[in-house]
């Protein structure tokens, strides 16, 4: 039997245990309303298939996207203003909703952090002694419209954009929630706030002292050198869910996201395991 053939079976092996294995509550954290659908939509059916829980973490209401706000209010870039990003914020809330609710999310367990949309990496890099300002939105603190912010909804107050309150707010949903697995986009990302979903996640989860299983997707850019650590593909019942729920985060925001379910939507998804210090 050649090497290659050999090899090929190997892989064929690795991947039918990985498939055979039970599947624990999961946990998805994503940067972006869109994120939670692009990297994990096969993950979170098939894991409510199994009657198990999915919890998912949106950590920024995208309100920090110039061109789709410019195509929901309406206006040229130049003459937008912080209210349009807010209300950007709240349409796209609004399509995490409506995509976890076709997948089967219940509502409870979708979360919003409010976190300032394309100020994750910078807020992981300053040193916390003064919050970070979201420019285009003028806000310095967690907030949501459509759905509330996490720590106002839990602790009756805002958390202001300083890293450590990102890692704490996460850190407590984990400990609430006890995931097996935890789902983030990966630090090879090419999208700052992508990378800084990881570096959060990771030290969240070392706060909080859970033993799970820590994986990774890449949204923006190519996959790891590696062979991943679970690929899943999608059945066909799967993946036109999951085109449904790439459209939903599709509406009112033509023509910027018309392309979303032709750029992201793939018959499987990788994921790559990393191990938490």
């Amino acid at each position: 039997m050649s090497r290659v053939l050999i090899r090929l079976l190997c892989l064929l092996m690795s991947v039918s245990v990985v498939f055979a294995e039970t599947v624990g509550d999961v946990l998805v954290i994503a940067p972006h309303p869109d994120d939670e659908v692009i990297g994990c939509a096969g993950v979170i059916l098939r894991t409510l298939e199994a009657k198990k829980r999915v919890t998912v973490v949106l950590l920024t209401n995208g309100d920090g996207h110039v061109a789709l706000t410019a195509a929901v209010a309406k206006k040229e870039r130049e003459q937008l203003v912080p209210e349009d990003f807010i209300k950007a914020g709240a349409l796209r809330q609004s399509h995490s909703i409506a995509a976890m609710k076709r997948l089967g999310v219940p509502r409870e367990d979708l979360i919003f952090l409010g976190n300032p949309d394309g100020g994750l990496e910078k807020m992981w890099k300053m040193d916390g002694s003064a919050a970070f300002r979201q420019m285009l939105t003028q806000k310095r603190e967690t907030h949501g419209v459509t759905a509330p912010d996490y720590h106002t909804a839990t602790h009756g107050k805002p958390a202001s954009y300083v890293k450590a309150n990102v890692v704490a707010d996460l850190a407590e949903i984990i400990r609430a929630r006890r995931p097996q697995e935890v789902f983030v986009s990966h630090e090879s990302d090419k999208h700052g706030d992508h990378r800084a979903a990881f570096w959060f996640a990771r030290e969240a989860l070392e706060i909080a002292k859970v033993e799970v299983r820590l994986l990774a997707f890449v949204v923006h850019g190519g996959p790891l050198a590696r062979e991943p650590d679970l690929l899943l593909k999608l059945s066909s019942q799967a993946y036109e869910t999951k085109k449904a729920a790439l459209m939903d985060h599709t509406k009112g925001t033509s023509p910027v996201h018309d392309g979303l379910v032709d750029e992201y939507l793939k018959p499987e998804e990788l994921f790559w395991q990393f191990p938490i210090p």
